[in-house]
């Protein structure tokens, strides 16, 4: 009986401590931004011929903030999208839903950014995002680009780059530039693992 004890308190003792170091730790802001801070690749004075502004979900919007203010700051005149004609949110004063390529150049359009100045890519299907995007403008990139900002999410800059850079010519020069600081990204408190694990990949088979 004693020694049935001994074992439930023994594996009670390991799940405990596996919660407080998968769970607990790296819920606590200072511990996630410590544990994701390899992650970050950062040129805080990036400039180029142009940026391109990695698709994704709720963070897009804190990415095509960063992307308006490199051309407002005169850093990089074109922004490059690509384009994603599933259906976004309705428009109440269009009377339609709109895609979310639509909202996002109206989104840049309330920053300040001309039509003009966007330029929309055509999709390349594969089942790894990020590197499907990195080979879409590879496929589709002006030889007038030389160098090309990569705005995305602090976390995912890493992979970012490590995509394009094996995708793209090497004539054309990768510039980093995340979004946010790691601690306002909104990617921060997706789970980390799965982020080096995704990095794990790229670094095999981009």
């Amino acid at each position: 009986m004693k020694s049935i004890t001994t074992r439930y308190v023994r594996w009670l003792f390991i799940v405990a401590a596996l919660w407080l170091i998968l769970v607990a730790f790296p819920s606590v802001p200072s511990v996630r931004a410590w544990l994701a801070a390899p992650l970050v690749v950062q040129n805080m004075h990036a400039r180029g011929d142009a940026c391109y502004v990695l698709a994704g979900g709720g963070a897009l919007w804190e990415r095509l903030d960063a992307a308006a203010d490199l051309v407002q700051m005169g850093r990089v005149p074109l922004i490059l999208l690509m384009r994603d004609d599933s259906r976004g949110q309705y428009r109440f004063t269009a009377r339609t839903s709109w895609s979310r390529t639509q909202w996002a150049v109206d989104y840049l359009a309330w920053r300040g950014v001309p039509k003009e100045r966007i330029v929309l890519l055509s999709p390349v299907e594969g089942a790894l995002g990020t590197l499907a995007e990195a080979r879409a403008v590879a496929r589709h990139l002006s030889k007038q680009v030389k160098s090309l900002v990569l705005v995305s999410s602090a976390p995912h800059m890493r992979r970012t780059v490590l995509a394009f850079r094996r995708s793209l010519p090497s004539a054309v020069g990768v510039i980093p530039y995340a979004a946010t600081s790691l601690e306002n990204s909104f990617e921060l408190y997706h789970p980390i693992w799965l982020e080096y694990l995704k990095l794990l990949v790229y670094l095999v088979i981009a």
